[in-house]
């Protein structure tokens, strides 16, 4: 027996597999509920949902601090699903002889047919569980769909327009405010406090931390008021925009964290022309 390398994960796994059974229950939970978030998403995007955001508990999660955060959030999901799809198809799809005159016979990959949407890559997920389970980054690939799924849960369940403050410096209490708002007052000690010197704390504080791409990316949105996924730190360390720094346990490489806030805060959120806007009048 072996340790699940999914992280977070304290139980055991068969020696030929990388993620146990508990967590592979949970991730099916997750991509069951992925077609109903798809249609969720949507609802919130075309702005024919409102959505409210828990208050009085520290242990409430952030809305998303932007206007199209439903649709940012709806395209990382896709993006993590597909990647993953890919790289299972890739390791694990089936292969057939290509022979070519004069040439070595080659394996090649029968093409993956296959809808791009939300709902269809979960199935198809869904159907693939030994290859998760078998895959040497099945871990990492745990990891990184639940946390999608877990943003776009909070996407349609949450106000798209505070962001994370941090712990009040008078009681403690957890602040959020609106993006537009200079100070923010606590609800359990009624103090009021600058925004931005709140928030510029919080970021010098954890400049100096280094984490994996899924752990930065489950974090280091509060902080920064915009979404942030792994995607994007792989994305921007193939480009030299981030320095690969000592992998963890499992192999994977860590970024500092200060890097990563620097390259965020110079890269806008990216926007989307819809349809009907691109058409010509």
């Amino acid at each position: 027996m072996i340790p699940c390398t999914a992280p977070s994960c304290d139980s055991l796994t068969d020696l030929d597999a990388y993620v146990c059974g508990l967590c592979l229950g949970r991730l099916d939970g997750d991509l069951a509920d992925v077609a109903d978030l798809a249609e969720e998403l949507d609802t919130t995007i075309a702005r024919q949902a409102r959505t409210g955001m828990p208050v009085g508990s520290r242990s409430a999660e952030v809305g998303l601090p932007y206007n199209d955060g439903a649709a940012e959030v709806g395209r990382d999901l896709r993006s993590v699903l597909s990647t993953w799809v890919r790289d299972l198809w890739e390791t694990h799809g089936p292969r057939r002889v290509a022979r070519a005159a004069g040439k070595a016979n080659v394996a090649e990959l029968d093409p993956l047919d296959l809808d791009d949407t939300l709902a269809e890559l979960a199935a198809w997920l869904r159907r693939h569980p030994s290859w998760i389970e078998c895959h040497l980054a099945g871990g990492e690939l745990v990891d990184e769909i639940t946390d999608a799924v877990e943003r776009a849960r909070r996407a349609v369940d949450l106000a798209p327009a505070r962001v994370y403050c941090g712990p009040c410096p008078d009681c403690g209490a957890d602040l959020y405010a609106r993006p537009d708002r200079a100070t923010v007052g606590c609800r359990e000690c009624e103090a009021r406090h600058e925004v931005e010197a709140l928030r510029a704390a919080l970021l010098d504080a954890a400049r100096g931390h280094i984490g994996t791409a899924a752990e930065i990316a489950r974090a280091l949105p509060r902080l920064l008021g915009r979404e942030l996924s792994a995607n994007s730190l792989r994305t921007w360390a193939r480009a030299g925009k981030l320095t690969r720094r000592e992998p963890d346990q499992h192999g994977r490489p860590r970024y500092l964290v200060g890097e990563v806030i620097d390259v965020a805060l110079a890269t806008p959120v990216r926007s989307r022309v819809t349809r009907a806007e691109s058409q010509p009048a």
